[in-house]
């Protein structure tokens, strides 16, 4: 049988990658990992042969082409409903699409202005409005899913919402932003995860560097 491939880009950046990579480390689904080096001669050629979209992740699995972390994330729920990858009642299952499903098309102001980097630690950061008012609903989010559920993760075991939200927990490391105490229980058992520690350590051995996800000076405050 072929062992399926998960096309991803840096992992210090790519924050769409660490979704559907993250879920599978966790529902421990054996995997091929090819990682492209983005904004390079090589990474484009790569880009170009791999990827239909032009983006990553991508999954190959046999035939199939799947070219989005969250169509990948639920081909793998379909795939090993033994995994349960999603929650099993069906309230918190549809919870659980509608969180995931908002962290995939919304957000837009925090992506921009608080780019993942694992590397990072960005002192006197200041969000601007605009992104305060995305880490309030993001905030929101998992504190009543946490109040609800009792953890350990959003709904229980572990889901796809938790991998669609892992990235914010780094975002939130690296940008120092203060959450409430559950909210920020939960970002510190996602960073702790043996997965996210793995992440990590790759994305500290990585060299390139991509300037437009290195967030300037003129975003500090003193």
């Amino acid at each position: 049988m072929t062992t399926m491939r998960l096309v991803i880009g840096n992992k210090n950046y790519s924050s769409w990658s660490l979704r559907p990579w993250i879920l599978l480390k966790h529902a421990r689904i054996k995997f091929d990992e090819v990682r492209i080096p983005l904004f390079t001669s090589e990474g484009d050629s790569m880009m170009e042969e791999l990827c239909p979209a032009k983006q990553v992740p991508v999954l190959y699995d046999g035939r199939l082409v799947l070219w989005d972390s969250l169509a990948i994330c639920e081909y793998l729920a379909d795939k090993y409903p033994d995994k349960r990858l999603w929650p099993e009642a069906s309230n918190d299952r549809a919870h659980a699409r509608a969180m995931s499903a908002e962290m995939h098309s919304g957000f837009h102001e925090l992506r921009s202005s608080m780019p993942m980097n694992c590397r990072r630690v960005v002192e006197n950061y200041k969000p601007d409005l605009a992104t305060e008012i995305d880490i309030d609903r993001i905030i929101q989010l998992i504190e009543q899913a946490m109040q609800s559920s009792k953890g350990p993760w959003l709904f229980g075991h572990y889901t796809i919402a938790d991998a669609m939200y892992a990235p914010v927990a780094s975002r939130f490391k690296t940008y120092g932003i203060h959450a409430p105490y559950l909210t920020q229980s939960y970002f510190e058992k996602v960073l702790a995860d043996a997965s996210m520690k793995q992440w990590y350590e790759d994305a500290t051995h990585e060299t390139e560097i991509i300037k437009q996800a290195e967030i300037s000076s003129t975003s500090l405050h003193t």
